[in-house]
């Protein structure tokens, strides 16, 4: 393979058919860039005494911005707004398809719903905006909906953020996983426990991912057109897979994957535990030097680290059109998925892509950079999965609660983590300095590796499900 990448990132210095984009950059949201070129437009979501301290990293399509005024301690300001995201979402949007100022609105009913035991893990909601901007474009008058709601400021630094900063051991990521998964379990998946009253996987996942992906060809029809999306199968990184529609068409057919898929319960979930929403208050006791560490039982606490979460996704699973609050907790190993699934790899664009047709099949090879700022941290870390899924989770106990209640959860983790890459391409659209997306796949690699992210999960997912892998990093597939 590194043959064939070596082959091809000479060809493409001198091949038009090739799309490569190389330039690293920092990756911010759009809303953000858009807001940090113009100052006036930034002023249209400040009050005259509050001043920008500083701007929060990450957020897929809303401006996070930290703010301070006299006499006030610093607090938190996240806009959403329809004139400064790139995919347009329908108004009229609902479940997994909710327009993001609608999905903020339930982030707020989220947190002021919240458990009283569980409120403390999260940031508290002081004031929120709701409102319409009408403003001239080309001579024409556009009415942009937007919702800006203030929240308590959570102090710390995100998970992936110290890990691309201080570039710690694979171990100390391993526990500070193991602490996190263990939390949720206690803290939070032990809240709103139910049990659905109908099947999930078609609302959940199969027909969410079709449709995120319909928007996805929406907002770029070249790069995500029925050449990428329709055909049987696609190549990635020399592996032939079966591509998107072949996949959900096993996922549908075949009635004992879904018994397996299906959740016994849900409960109250984050949502959205991409590390960049998890927030660590003291980081001392991940820089000590240990000796005999263990990650399993690890040196320092959730409470010494003062964990907390950031951005929950807050849209549960809905029963007869109504959102029932709890939902599956397998949506909450995202911190796996940031590492395991190179999300914050590709996320910070420390990649290079090549993407081109052989015949009728599409073809994407991902080369990641040697020397990016998670290769210390995470290369190597699935050594530690089983370890850490044991001890957080109680494996060893055949009474313990996943056990009883989840026993496929192994092929059911494989299955999420695809979906969730999969229904992920509409969020990381980019546009370029002048704000004019260019439909390429050289601009727009982000959402193009996720997509082919999600391929390589779901392949997985059911490969499981044929009997073709009885291990996945050392434990076992229970069918």
């Amino acid at each position: 393979m590194r043959f064939l990448i070596n082959s091809i990132q000479k060809l493409a210095k001198t091949s038009p058919f090739f799309q490569r984009f190389s330039p690293e950059k920092q990756v911010y949201s759009d809303a953000l860039q858009q807001v940090q070129k113009n100052s006036e437009l930034l002023a249209d979501y400040l009050k005259a005494d509050e001043e920008v301290v500083g701007f929060g990293e990450g957020g897929s399509e809303s401006m996070t911005l930290f703010l301070q005024q006299p006499s006030r301690e610093k607090f938190v300001r996240k806009v959403l707004s329809e004139r400064l995201i790139t995919a347009q979402w329908s108004r009229d949007g609902q479940g997994v398809m909710l327009p993001p100022c609608t999905k903020a609105m339930r982030q707020t009913q989220y947190l002021q719903g919240l458990p009283d035991s569980v409120r403390p893990y999260f940031p508290q909601v002081l004031d929120v905006i709701e409102r319409q901007k009408t403003t001239q474009k080309k001579g024409k008058n556009l009415t942009y909906q937007e919702y800006i709601y203030d929240m308590s400021f959570v102090p710390g630094i995100e998970v992936s953020q110290f890990i691309r900063k201080y570039q710690p051991s694979k171990e100390v990521v391993a526990a500070l996983y193991y602490i996190i998964f263990q939390l949720q379990n206690n803290k939070i998946h032990s809240q709103r426990r139910r049990q659905p009253s109908e099947p999930t996987l078609e609302p959940s996942y199969f027909t969410k991912i079709e449709k995120r992906l319909a928007l996805a060809q929406e907002t770029a029809p070249k790069t995500f057109g029925d050449s990428l999306l329709k055909t049987e199968e696609i190549v990635i990184n020399g592996r032939k897979m079966r591509n998107v529609s072949a996949l959900l068409r096993e996922f549908r057919q075949n009635e004992a994957y879904q018994q397996i898929l299906e959740p016994r319960f849900h409960s109250l979930v984050m949502g959205d535990t991409n590390t960049e929403n998890i927030k660590i208050g003291n980081i001392e006791p991940l820089l000590r030097e240990y000796q005999d560490f263990s990650v399993t039982n690890p040196p320092f606490t959730a409470e010494e680290l003062e964990i907390r979460f950031l951005d929950p996704r807050a849209i549960g699973f809905h029963e007869n059109g109504v959102d029932t609050g709890s939902d599956d907790h397998m949506y909450d190993n995202k911190p796996w998925h940031n590492s395991l699934g190179n999300y914050d790899l590709i996320h910070g664009e420390h990649f290079d892509v090549f993407y081109w047709s052989s015949g009728d099949t599409p073809v994407i090879l991902i080369d990641e950079h040697e020397d990016h700022p998670y290769v210390y941290s995470y290369l190597g870390i699935e050594k530690y999965f089983s370890e850490v899924m044991n001890a957080a989770w109680d494996l060893n106990n055949p009474e313990s609660d996943i056990n009883r209640n989840d026993p496929y959860w192994l092929v059911r983790f494989v299955f999420i983590m695809g979906t969730h890459f999969m229904a992920m391409p509409p969020f990381h659209f980019s546009k370029n300095k002048e704000g004019i997306l260019i439909d390429e796949a050289s601009h727009q690699k982000r959402p193009l590796a996720i997509y082919a992210e999600g391929i390589k999960w779901l392949n997985l997912a059911v490969d499981m499900l044929e009997g073709k892998v009885k291990d996945f990093h050392g434990i076992p597939v229970n069918l």
